[in-house]
């Protein structure tokens, strides 16, 4: 997740924060541009999983009758594991891959110079590490309050979801509920970003991005 906020704040940014956007827009429309960098990162993250899967696949095929891999079991373990479960697992994963990039592609684009794109992904990587602690937490207690409300909410359901349902306190019921919640945020969210890209494209400002948030939300208090 971190390599493609990355990306997309390279992708997105760097162009606004250079000055080049005004020649590129020249000739394509702002929204149809944004829709082509997602449309390119979409397609990236799609090829890294046939990767994996054809490295997998291959590896698998020759290593299966090894000494080494027989020893581990794997067979065993794998046969326990419900492909359910793992579908669930999978479509939340990449639900939450795209809530994060979309939530990037929103603050980068409210950058004006190239200085401020670090700190505008770095303020969405910091975002990750708060359901990957209160991972632990549900480990212990899966059935908290706390933990089953999270375990619903965008940003947070890929991380904790997942351990409720490997220990029971959630059923595959709940996991696609889950998983609809975020699928239509992932929708809502995508448009939210695309209209902030198209207006302000043209917009520079003295602030950084995440103090021009701040400073308007104390504005409207």
């Amino acid at each position: 997740m971190i390599s493609y906020i990355s990306i997309v704040g390279a992708e997105l940014g760097t162009e606004k924060g250079n000055h080049l956007i005004e020649g590129l827009l020249a000739a394509i429309p702002a929204k149809k541009h944004y829709t082509g960098k997602m449309l390119g990162i979409c397609f990236l993250i799609a090829f890294q999983l046939v990767l994996y899967a054809v490295f997998g696949l291959v590896g698998f095929l020759l290593l299966r009758h090894s000494t080494f891999v027989k020893s581990l079991h794997l067979n065993d373990y794998l046969a326990k594991i419900d492909p359910q479960y793992l579908w669930i697992s999978l479509i939340l994963a990449l639900l939450s891959l795209f809530l994060y990039i979309s939530l990037a592609a929103y603050l980068v684009s409210l950058v004006s110079r190239a200085e401020d794109i670090g700190q505008a992904t770095s303020g969405v990587t910091s975002i990750l590490l708060i359901p990957y602690f209160i991972n632990f937490l549900t480990q212990s207690n899966p059935n908290l309050l706390v933990v089953k409300i999270l375990s619903y909410l965008p940003f947070m359901s890929q991380d904790i979801m997942p351990v409720r349902m490997a220990q029971g306190a959630a059923s595959y019921s709940a996991g696609y509920v889950a998983v609809a919640i975020p699928l239509l945020s992932a929708v809502l969210m995508y448009l939210f970003a695309q209209r902030t890209y198209v207006n302000n494209i043209f917009t520079y400002r003295s602030e950084t991005p995440l103090k021009y948030l701040t400073n308007k939300l104390l504005r409207r208090n």
